[in-house]
């Protein structure tokens, strides 16, 4: 189905789920855009590469860029990505639909798209998880073997650790993979108690670590001492480690240390550039 003609039928559908006056999605350009809150929400894709190889591409982040009025840019900002946001379930399906519209023309290179969801989502759908994007997702002609549904874990949600396990587990069963990234800047209880115990109970296909991972082992040899157990529960599970946010060739090095399967980052974008924006524009993080 051709792209506009996609994009009206989502148009008319999301229109009558959420009872908007206008359609949220319009193609500008041959590309997919959104307007929610006074936003123009757009898609742009990461690489993720395979680490021994990094030239070998095997799929793509997609981030939420927002384009913010004239004045107010950061305010605005805050108070559409707040992670209290009242609509969470219904902003995270539209971004996630609007990633995979504008993942169409490279999903012919058979890789691999993650997806980021808000744990607020998950907690918010009590069963059935992935059943509805999995309607777009097959409407787009595509498998939801190829989609990986990414959730960040912080302190925040320590006492929903079962909820957001099991509703993971219910992606896993439709299908998807999944991946998780730990709030590094947390507490040691957190990372010995609730993070590997995580791991164990889940097994996610991927687990991610950043940048601010590095920082923190530069700081401190005790610090990279301390998280040598949850990377040993990494190894030794049939789960992946992806790390990103690699700068510079430091970084480079520092990632290669941690033994990963793949990586992502602008080190990595030199020389061609792989990513899908235009303009100048706000980055904001879709999993709050």
């Amino acid at each position: 189905m051709p792209l506009r003609d996609l994009t009206e039928y989502f148009n008319q559908r999301i229109s009558e789920e959420q009872g908007l006056s206008e359609p949220p999605l319009f193609v500008r350009e041959g590309q997919v855009e959104s307007r929610a809150g006074g936003l123009r929400l757009v898609t742009e894709f990461h690489p993720i590469r395979r680490a021994k190889t990094p030239s070998v591409i095997m799929g793509h982040d997609a981030t939420l860029r927002a384009f913010p009025p004239e004045t107010s840019q950061t305010i605005a900002a805050k108070i559409f990505h707040l992670a209290e946001a009242a609509d969470i379930v219904n902003l995270d399906r539209l971004c996630r639909t609007l990633h995979m519209l504008n993942y169409l023309p490279i999903a012919h290179e058979n890789g691999t798209l993650f997806l980021h969801v808000h744990p607020r989502h998950v907690l918010g759908v009590k069963r059935d998880h992935g059943a509805y994007f999995e309607e777009v997702i097959f409407r787009c002609g595509l498998s939801p073997r190829r989609v990986v549904i990414s959730v960040a874990i912080s302190p925040l949600y320590d006492r929903q650790f079962t909820l957001l396990q099991e509703g993971l587990m219910n992606y896993r069963k439709r299908g998807y993979s999944t991946a998780i990234k730990f709030d590094e800047q947390a507490s040691e209880p957190f990372f010995e108690r609730y993070c590997i115990e995580f791991l164990h109970r889940i097994m996610p296909d991927f687990v991610r670590l950043d940048g601010r991972f590095f920082s923190q082992l530069r700081r401190s040899e005790e610090f990279r001492e301390r998280k040598t157990s949850l990377l040993s529960v990494i190894y030794r599970l049939d789960t992946e480690l992806l790390v990103e946010g690699i700068k510079d060739e430091n970084d480079a090095q520092l990632a290669g240390s941690l033994r990963p399967a793949y990586v992502k980052g602008d080190y990595y974008e030199q020389f061609r550039s792989f990513r899908i924006s235009r303009g100048q524009s706000l980055v904001v993080a879709q999993t709050g």
